[in-house]
């Protein structure tokens, strides 16, 4: 709660009830988008700013409705969520940087390191938790599944850091998504004052698109499917 007092959002709280998301997206044309079409616009965005012009508050309540939205086995809502802004989305990949910097050699850090400028020069970060307490409490409940409650974890995880990151991306917010856990988890932790029994894993950048994406061929992509009648 510490953490959530610090960045000013209180994240846990309800969504007000004067916030609407727009019901329905239209192109420049005015045709109707599908949700094919929003989730095509989900790209990863390396070159991201803070030219925004949302509020914090805006950003902050559009994730909350997308994690929300989440489904979860057996309903555990396990994801944690941080949302990061200003000097606290700085100093997170500070932090970052500091512990690769530790443990790598100087060469191969320079050219991390540019990509670690990438991210702080961003708007803002999401973090992504799984609460083992529930995990665990779970694993005692029904024991007989409970080597498929981790996996579980990471698919509700997964699903949440998908449902994010194209709702960023349907509000013309370009994003990519970062693993440097656990390698930073401690660090980040200690600075946040995170609870030990939230498991990070993964961290989503975001901003304003200062460069697109560029084309993604699939030449394979029939491959990757099997249909049977």
């Amino acid at each position: 709660m510490a953490l959530l007092n610090k960045i000013g959002h209180v994240l846990t709280a309800d969504l007000t009830k004067d916030f609407k998301f727009s019901k329905k997206s239209k192109t420049v044309q005015g045709d109707e988008l599908t949700f094919i079409d929003q989730l095509k616009k989900r790209r990863s965005i390396y070159a991201l700013g803070r030219r925004v012009h949302y509020s914090q508050a805006y950003i902050a309540e559009l994730i909350q409705a997308a994690v929300r939205s989440c489904p979860s086995a057996f309903n555990s809502q396990s994801a944690r969520i941080v949302i990061l802004f200003g000097d606290s989305h700085y100093k997170f990949w500070e932090i970052v940087k500091e512990v690769k910097r530790q443990e790598m050699p100087v060469q191969v850090f320079e050219g991390i390191e540019i990509k670690l400028d990438q991210c702080a020069a961003a708007f803002g970060t999401v973090l992504f938790y799984e609460d083992q307490t529930i995990i665990q409490q779970l694993q005692k409940k029904m024991p007989m599944s409970a080597e498929d409650f981790p996996v579980w974890s990471e698919q509700t995880s997964g699903m949440a850091q998908f449902a994010v990151w194209t709702a960023l991306a349907d509000s013309g917010l370009g994003a990519s998504l970062q693993h440097y856990n656990p390698m930073v988890d401690q660090a980040v932790a200690a600075h946040f004052k995170i609870d030990e029994n939230w498991l990070l894993r993964a961290q989503l950048c975001f901003g304003s698109i200062e460069q697109p994406a560029e084309a993604r061929p699939d030449p394979n992509f029939q491959d990757r499917f099997r249909i049977f009648t």
